[in-house]
């Protein structure tokens, strides 16, 4: 077995000592501390909380929307709020997205915001059968960014004629 020269030795002595100190850092209350998404430590679950408080499909002529309004519900201001509507197929696969900010575009804790996502994809509009939602958003200085997934809902079908099948079947009997 062949011996490490020193500067490989040197590269691996730094290598374990970056990866302990990491590790040590990455307490709670380290600023190096972050989950998936960028989302932080515990008490940024506190700081920064967006709740859908309404949301709606809306089927145009031209394009449709999904229409909403969140509640900033952590301690901290927000901005740079991007919506991102994920549709769905009947089989639950993805189909395609559209994004928009929302109105105004910083919101204050306890304040809401309001969005319209506008879908302009023919294969979306014919297809899409639910929808979930994405939130991003900065901290008020716009250096750290946070991530929530948020529940949607089923795009319904307009030409349903809620139970009149029966009536209509009954008479052609």
């Amino acid at each position: 077995m062949k011996p490490l020269s020193s500067i490989k030795t040197f590269s691996l002595v730094l290598l374990v000592t970056t990866i302990t100190l990491m590790s040590i850092l990455e307490g709670k209350n380290s600023p190096f501390h972050f989950s998936a998404f960028g989302q932080g430590a515990e008490e940024d679950y506190k700081k920064y909380d967006i709740v859908l408080l309404s949301h709606s499909y809306v089927g145009n002529f031209f394009t449709d929307e999904l229409i909403g309004e969140i509640l900033n519900n952590g301690t901290a201001t927000i901005k740079a709020v991007e919506m991102t509507a994920i549709f769905y197929d009947e089989d639950d696969e993805t189909i395609g997205s559209a994004d928009s900010g929302t109105s105004p575009y910083t919101i204050n804790p306890g304040d809401t915001a309001s969005f319209t996502i506008e879908v302009f994809d023919e294969a979306v509009k014919a297809n899409a059968s639910s929808y979930d939602f994405t939130a991003k958003w900065k901290d008020e200085f716009l250096s750290n960014n946070y991530f929530i997934r948020l529940a949607g809902g089923d795009i319904s079908d307009d030409t349903s004629n809620d139970g009149d099948d029966e009536e209509e079947d009954e008479e052609e009997s």
